[in-house]
């Protein structure tokens, strides 16, 4: 009878550790790609210009939204994140009083992030605990770039766009890994405050982000 009792005093317990959680992030991403642009030298009416090369590797601030289970100290979150990153330049080709004509060139990354990461809580007290976790990325790239001569008139106060010149898009979907660190601190027993840093690498890219976290546990 003693053993019995036990046990459904375990299973109470463990019933009453486990439940659902949500989190939203904010923070700063920095992402690192091999992916890049040439753009080639040519000639607009009378001006030349240079060849250039661009890569979107770039800072942008983005929202993580999260979805989680837990039991005990271990859980299981989903997230999603979406991140643009761009790299730009231009190139003076003549100025006078009337008009300045420019080279513009830009490559852009769009990025929609997926993951799923088990997660492990190491409580230091009853309001502060640690988080670490684990998992694995899906993501999905779009590369596009661009170029073009634009040309202000001062006279008229009118801009053209001349001599465009795209160099494509590109889509790719691939699978990484992702590895995070953070601190938690409990406001109350269901509303936690933290921060967070993560590392993700795929085939395409890897990027670092430094996250401030909320999260309500149900």
């Amino acid at each position: 009878m003693k053993k019995y009792l036990f046990l459904l005093l375990t299973a109470a317990s463990a019933s009453a550790s486990a439940g659902p959680y949500v989190g939203l992030e904010y923070g700063s991403t920095k992402t690192n790609t091999d992916h890049s642009t040439i753009f080639p030298a040519g000639e607009t009416g009378s001006n030349s210009y240079n060849a250039q090369s661009l890569s979107p590797n770039d800072s942008t601030d983005n929202f993580v939204g999260i979805i989680g289970y837990r039991v005990d100290n271990l859980g299981l979150e989903l997230s999603y994140k979406k991140f643009d990153f761009n790299d730009s330049k231009s190139q003076l080709l003549s100025s006078n009083i009337t008009q300045e004509v420019e080279r513009e060139s830009e490559v852009d990354l769009d990025a929609k992030q997926f993951v799923i990461k088990p997660v492990f809580f190491y409580p230091i007290n009853e309001q502060v605990q640690l988080k670490a976790g684990l998992g694995l990325t899906y993501t999905k790239y779009k590369f596009s770039s661009s170029a073009y001569t634009e040309t202000d008139n001062d006279t008229t106060d009118t801009e053209s766009f001349t001599d465009h010149y795209y160099g494509g898009s590109e889509n790719k979907d691939v699978w990484g890994a992702v590895v995070s660190f953070g601190a938690e601190y409990m406001v109350t027993p269901k509303i936690g405050l933290g921060a967070s840093a993560s590392y993700q690498k795929d085939s395409e890219a890897d990027s670092t982000a430094f996250m401030l976290s909320s999260a309500y546990y149900f």
